[in-house]
């Protein structure tokens, strides 16, 4: 079932509850007020009547004014009969109230008509427990409905409240933490949600970024190695020492020419901080002086008598800062530095203006830094 549809379904039903209920406790209300009304307006009223007229029949020998208030509640009563057998009694009190009106002496006539009324007031005592009994049923009646229809909205209030957040909350999460994971270049990730809601096709929607990111990654992994593979091939290949070194500055490459005048290994030097080197390795130690405890900025580049092969070679050193800009920043970044070792033993009896020299290894300085970077991207995808 989609999200919406259940989120319509819960908070529909719930609604229709609510609104059922209210009519329900309203009905019930309403049939109260009918049974109360019912005592009071025609059973409450007859008894008062009844009650004048005895009082009145008390007085009519003595008071004139008697038989009048007798005659107008008499007449009240006439029209208020409402329960069966009042219309009867009614009747005979007024037979009998006739009579007593031309024999007001007449105890027979009198005690007549107190049995009239007396029977009348019983009658509709009778009728008030009788609607009495009523009412009550009525309001069990609606105690229990009102209870059972309450009861039903609160069980579904809570069903809701113990599912639906969860059936939104926790995909939404999952999610989210799958995003994080491809995020981490983690594209393996994938997410299951099932079902043919929302989240269902939006988890076979993710899983699809995924594998077509992975299958992307791994095209473009496979391009990275192989470039490091030129790369490295290329660096080796030079005739001239050269040293590759991170922010951090460890060792992220060196080729043979580098490891042959400092009589290092490659498992020796590659990945090992270069200050660690200096320590054992007097060669690397002058060459990095400089990078430690840098020297005033000059346009000469340093040049280094170094021994090797059984004779002494001269070289010139260069030492190239590699700063770049981030994808998506504007500040630059510093990633590492290249130390080049210029063998300059042929040209040292050789009279060459220095922008000569500068101008032969000037291009390969600008290689070696674009070098350097896919170097390092590499060393850190690796790492």
């Amino acid at each position: 079932m989609k999200t919406k549809a259940k989120l319509t379904f819960g908070v529909g039903l719930l609604f229709i509850l609510i609104v059922a209920l209210a009519v329900i406790s309203g009905w019930y209300v309403n049939l109260l007020k009918r049974d109360t009304n019912n005592i009071l307006v025609a059973n409450y009223n007859t008894l008062l009547y009844s009650r004048n007229m005895l009082l009145a029949l008390e007085d009519i020998n003595k008071d004139a004014a008697a038989i009048d208030t007798f005659q107008n509640n008499l007449t009240l009563q006439m029209g208020n009969v409402t329960e069966i057998g009042e219309i009867e009694r009614t009747n005979l009190i007024v037979k009998h109230f006739n009579s007593l009106k031309n024999k007001p002496d007449d105890a027979q006539l009198s005690s007549s008509i107190r049995k009239d009324i007396t029977e009348l007031m019983r009658l509709n005592m009778d009728a008030i427990s009788r609607k009495s009994n009523i009412a009550d049923e009525t309001a069990r009646r609606a105690i229990l409905i009102i209870s059972f229809t309450g009861a039903l909205c609160f069980l579904i209030a809570v069903i809701l409240l113990i599912n639906l957040p969860s059936n939104i909350a926790n995909p939404i999460r999952e999610l989210t933490e799958s995003i994080k994971e491809i995020a981490s270049q983690n594209y393996s990730k994938r997410v299951n949600f099932g079902g043919h809601n929302e989240f269902g096709d939006l988890a076979r929607s993710f899983n699809t970024m995924a594998e077509k990111l992975e299958e992307y990654s791994d095209s473009k992994l496979e391009k990275i190695l192989k470039g490091k593979k030129r790369i490295e091939t290329l660096i080796d290949n030079m005739h001239d020492p050269v040293i590759g070194i991170d922010e951090n500055k460890k060792v992220l490459f060196a080729n043979d020419e580098a490891l042959n005048i400092s009589g290092l290994r490659k498992e020796d030097f590659i990945g090992k901080a270069v200050q660690d080197i200096a320590v054992t390795n007097d060669l690397i130690r002058d060459i990095i002086k400089d990078i430690f405890l840098p020297a005033p900025k000059s346009n000469k580049a340093e040049q280094l008598k170094i021994y090797a092969d059984g004779k002494e070679s001269y070289f010139e050193k260069e030492v190239i800062d590699i700063n770049i800009v981030p994808t998506g920043e504007t500040d630059i970044k510093f990633i590492g530095q290249v130390i080049l070792l210029r063998n300059i033993t042929p040209l040292k009896n050789l009279i060459l203006p220095k922008q000569i020299l500068w101008e032969r290894y000037r291009m390969s300085l600008k290689h070696l830094f674009h070098l350097f970077r896919w170097a390092y991207n590499c060393w850190r995808m690796k790492k």
